[in-house]
């Protein structure tokens, strides 16, 4: 994208390699989003801002949640006025859609959201409606985009499992059987969809959902994602018990700083129907699973293979 069209800086938190970047003239901006004064001047010279940044595990507390997505949003969007950004893109959730599904008709960008006491989820609704006011007050456009489970080399989706897995003596559990759609998305093909939100002017002031049409259970990717290291899914709870354990412990443990061995949000996550209707950036942008399930478990094969922390 640098080569044809944009000169691109990126922001990086942790202290990781950032050389591939640099050798494809991509500047990297170090820092702490949740700190204001680290992000003086982030936006200097950018037309277009593209904000991906959040608290994406499934634990903290609610001031950490709200400190990572609305606060540090509010920040970057303070320095994109300042620097006279013309489009701002945010990065939300799927997951703030949980609702029945009427009829089997999957819900669109249409409908209302309601919290519900998720602190991943309010925030990212709190912050997606502060973008859309600073939009209207300070007149640049806007565009949200709500991907499903992003997986790929480094994804939390890949990491996390293999990582409970390994330390943890519960393992890794199927929520109902992991029946459900995983509703997954390679970080590739929402790479391409953020692409053309950039890219096509129909995109600005709109909001978009964008989720493969893999039909990849819970349990079929967890079954293959485990058996790369030697593991299967140790059981299956069931969400009408194991949910409001997990709210219990959640109210119990975090505030003190301890992670519970499962979060209301990811007993959400896997054991709802989380299906969306995504005609709509197909339509109006053109955008497809370009990468096909089988395609994206090879490079998630092929990463996890390079990692000794998650090896037997």
């Amino acid at each position: 994208m640098n080569e044809n069209l944009f000169d691109i800086r990126g922001h990086c938190f942790s202290a990781k390699d950032i050389s591939f970047f640099e050798q494809n003239n991509i500047e990297i901006f170090r820092a702490d989003i949740c700190k204001k004064e680290q992000l003086v001047d982030i936006c200097s010279g950018c037309s277009i801002v593209v904000h991906s940044a959040a608290r994406v595990i499934d634990f903290g507390t609610k001031a950490q949640f709200y400190e990572a997505h609305v606060d540090a949003t509010k920040y970057i969007l303070d320095e994109a006025i300042k620097s006279g950004v013309k489009h701002f893109i945010y990065i939300s959730s799927f997951g703030l859609l949980l609702i029945s599904r009427k009829n089997g008709v999957l819900p669109n960008e249409d409908i209302p959201l309601v919290k519900s006491g998720v602190h991943y989820d309010d925030a990212k609704i709190v912050a997606e409606e502060m973008v859309k006011s600073y939009a209207q007050k300070h007149g640049f456009d806007y565009s949200i985009i709500r991907p499903a489970a992003v997986v790929g080399p480094e994804s939390v989706w890949v990491r996390e499992p293999l990582l409970r897995i390994k330390k943890s003596a519960l393992g890794v559990a199927l929520i109902d059987n992991g029946k459900w759609d995983a509703c997954l998305i390679d970080a590739a093909n929402l790479a391409d969809g953020i692409y053309k939100t950039i890219a096509m002017p129909v995109a600005r002031n709109q909001t978009y959902f964008l989720m493969d049409d893999w039909g990849i259970t819970w349990k079929q990717y967890l079954t293959d994602l485990l058996y790369l290291v030697g593991k299967v899914p140790t059981l299956s709870l069931p969400k009408s018990i194991v949910l409001p354990l997990a709210k219990l412990l959640d109210k119990l443990l975090v505030p003190f700083g301890k992670k519970p061995p499962f979060s209301p949000k990811s007993i959400l996550a896997t054991g709802s129907d989380r299906r969306v209707d995504t005609s709509k950036a197909r339509k109006e942008l053109g955008w497809k699973s370009a990468i096909g399930y089988k395609d994206s478990f090879a490079k998630i094969k092929d990463w996890v293979q390079s990692q000794p922390d998650l090896l037997p």
